[in-house]
Parts: C-alpha cells; sequence; structure tokens
C-alpha cells in the first residue's frame, strides 16, 4: 500500500487527504488490523470492497461507501472494533479517522477523486465477483478468533485444575502427616480431594459417582504419579528406634520418632545428612496429568508440549504422549505422628554426591549489641533502683 494525496469532493470544498490504496487480496485482509490509528487526513482506499469488518482493531473508524465512480453512497460514523458492516451496492469502501465524517461534513453524493477507481471498467463479472471480499476476509479472521478463544477458555480450565490439584496434594500431605506417612492413605486424600475436578456433586450420590470417575482415571490410566522425597532410606537409616517398630508391630520396618524431638540427638547423621527435624519433614511431589477437553486448543496445547518436551523425564514424557498436560506440584510438611517405612527413595548425604560435608558453626561476632534506641525500648527506670544505670543494657530514659 502507498500514500498519495487525493481530494475528495463535499459540499464544503475539496479537502486533501493521504489515501493508502488497498487493491490486492493481501492489502485488503490486512486493513487496518493492528495498526495504529489514522491521522486526522489520513485514509484507506479497498477498491472492490462493499463491507469491513473491525477484527483486531484499535480503534474506532469512520466507513465510506463509494459507487463505481467514486460517489458517496453511505456513511458509517464510528465504527468500533469487532464490528462489522456492509452496503448493498456499493463497489469500494473508504475507511478514515473517526470523526472524518462530521470534520469534513461528508454526505450521499460527495465524490472521491482517485486513479485507482479507473478499475470500475473492468469486466462486470470479475468485479461483481470480488465485491464481497471484505466478508471473505471477515470468515478467514473468524477461526483466528475462533481458536483463540478457545485457547483462553482451554487456558482458564488449566488454571483452575492446577489451583485443584495443589489443594489435592496439600491435603494428601496433610492426611500423611497424621497417619505415620502411609502412602495409601496420601493417595485416598488426594483421590478424595480431586472430586470437585471431575464433577462434584451436591448430593452424596453425586459426590461417590465424581469420586468414581477420578479413581478410574487414577488408576486405569497411571495419570498422577505420587512421590515421598521425604523421609529417605537413609533418613530411617539414621534416626530409626527400634523401640516404635515393636510397639507398631511393623514386621521389620523402621520408624523415624516424632515425639519430644528437643530432648533427642541434633546432629546431622552422616547417611543422610539429616538432623531429627530434617527427617521429620514429609515432603510429596504429585505429577498429575491433566486431560485437556476443549476442541482444537486441546490438540495446540499438547502439540506444543510434544515439540517442546526435552525428553529428559520418562514420566513426563509418558503424560505428553497419552495427550495429556502435566502438573508437577511440590508439598513439605512436618510430621505429626512417628513416620513408618513404606518404599523411601534414595538421597545420601547433605548433598555434595554423597559426601556429607558440615560447614560448621557459624562465624561469631564480636560486636557489642546496638544501644536500644528504637520504638520498642521502654522508658522504665533501672534494674536496681537506686542505682546509677550504665551501659547498653540501661533504658532510653532513667526516670519513671
Amino acid at each position: 500500500m502507498t500514500d498519495r494525496t487525493i481530494l475528495l469532493h463535499t459540499a464544503s470544498g475539496a479537502h486533501p487527504l493521504e489515501i493508502a490504496l488497498a487493491d490486492g487480496f493481501w492489502s485488503r485482509l490486512r486493513g487496518l488490523m493492528l495498526v495504529p490509528p489514522l491521522a486526522p487526513n489520513a485514509g484507506l482506499l479497498l477498491t472492490r470492497c462493499a463491507s469491513v469488518h473491525c477484527a483486531f482493531m484499535r480503534q474506532a473508524i469512520d466507513v465510506v461507501y463509494l459507487d463505481a465512480d467514486g460517489v458517496v453512497l453511505a456513511c458509517v460514523p464510528r465504527l468500533r472494533p469487532w464490528r462489522a458492516s456492509a452496503h448493498r451496492g456499493a463497489r469500494h469502501t473508504l475507511e478514515l479517522a473517526a470523526g472524518a465524517i462530521d470534520r469534513l461534513g461528508i454526505r450521499t453524493g460527495d465524490r472521491l477523486a482517485h486513479p485507482g477507481l479507473a478499475r470500475r471498467n473492468a469486466p462486470r463479472l470479475r468485479a461483481h465477483a470480488q465485491s464481497g471480499i471484505a466478508m471473505v476476509e471477515f470468515i478467514v479472521a473468524g477461526p483466528m478468533l475462533t481458536l483463540i478463544g478457545l485457547g483462553i477458555l482451554q487456558y482458564a480450565m488449566i488454571f483452575f485444575a492446577k489451583n485443584q490439584v495443589n489443594h489435592a496434594t496439600f491435603m494428601a500431605a496433610r492426611a500423611g502427616t497424621m497417619d505415620h506417612a502411609n502412602l495409601a492413605t496420601i493417595k485416598a486424600e488426594y483421590l478424595k480431594a480431586l472430586v470437585p475436578m471431575y464433577g462434584g456433586g451436591t448430593s452424596p450420590d453425586e459426590i461417590a459417582a465424581s469420586l468414581a470417575k477420578a479413581t478410574n482415571d487414577i488408576n486405569a490410566n497411571n495419570v498422577a504419579r505420587i512421590r515421598m522425597l521425604n523421609p529417605t532410606a537413609e533418613s530411617f537409616e539414621d534416626w530409626k528406634e527400634p523401640k516404635l517398630a515393636v510397639k507398631y508391630n511393623t514386621g521389620g520396618k523402621r520408624v523415624i520418632p516424632n515425639a519430644n524431638l528437643s530432648s533427642k540427638d541434633q546432629q546431622i547423621k552422616p547417611n543422610s545428612g539429616q538432623t531429627i527435624y530434617d527427617a521429620n519433614l514429609l515432603k510429596l511431589r504429585i505429577l498429575h496429568g491433566y486431560l485437556p477437553k476443549i476442541p482444537v486448543a486441546s490438540t495446540v496445547f499438547v502439540a506444543y508440549l510434544k515439540a517442546m518436551d526435552p525428553g529428559n523425564d520418562p514420566e513426563y514424557t509418558a503424560l505428553v504422549q497419552a495427550g495429556r498436560i502435566p502438573l508437577t506440584i511440590n508439598v513439605t510438611m512436618h510430621m505429626q505422628s512417628d513416620a513408618i517405612e513404606q518404599t523411601p527413595e534414595s538421597a545420601p548425604g547433605a548433598g555434595n554426591n554423597g559426601t556429607p560435608t558440615n560447614p560448621g558453626d557459624p562465624p561469631v561476632s564480636q560486636n557489642p549489641p546496638p544501644t536500644c534506641t528504637g520504638i520498642g525500648c521502654m522508658p522504665h527506670d533501672p534494674v536496681d533502683p537506686g542505682t546509677p544505670c550504665t551501659g547498653n543494657d540501661c533504658p532510653v530514659c532513667s526516670g519513671g
């Protein structure tokens, strides 16, 4: 499109306008989409076009419909974004800045003198074949708008699913802390908390049906991978309590005590690189495969994840290949019961590739504490009445 100065003849005189000509399919398709607002004396002439749309436009425009000779047939002031307009019998359309129709006094019967309108002598069949090109362009833009809308809807559903899985993971961890880090309890509570994502319900029967859907999806399709990252095998090795194993009759499974932690050994043990407090942290990681259900958008989302998958996590890759969107959630909570060994993962040492290193105590400062001068200082008398107070520990004021 190239701009040239053209005269628009109205009752108020001849007005020069900088008119760009959109005379081909692609120039008409682009039109004024995603471009800055028109200048007051600028416009866009779409030849062989009797209808326009304002999809993807940032501003309202004035629309002037012309016949084959450039004579004004109709005016549409201030056509807003995401609106469409058409005029039966028009051959060309002139798009102007909003307010131009009133400012220039454009009325029916005025004339635009543009050399691009000389194509009016083209064969009549060809002219009629392209007179509805703007509507064709709108049909092209329609699927784009639909795809964007579907994508937004799918993203909103993923956001809801992520929040629900976050909540379910928290509830599962809480149940685990109360029931000796039992994986069966953790999984059962996780399934219960997923009921809203699988339909929910307002009656016991509806809730039971939603729970059955969640259970079937998780168990049959293996789309929720629950990993207990802590306590580790080394945690049980370092902090096992044989008396508790006898008390709970664990059949040889080790038990980490949870009661009276402050009275127990606070050293960092070499196998796990943990203190007794560290060993009493329940850490879960859940990888849940959410099934997108919005047409078209789900295909786009999954295709993107497949293309971007680095392939370094077999479980993640398996979910993506199954058409699922992986959601990873981590949660850490303090145990409220004695942890009984399940099938713990191994994580030896305090890092450093299994070679624990004690960083030692933090450096001790030799500087005296600062004199109390803040708002928290209390203007009370010295601790020993009748004795002058000296030093940094004295109150701000010595008087009553």
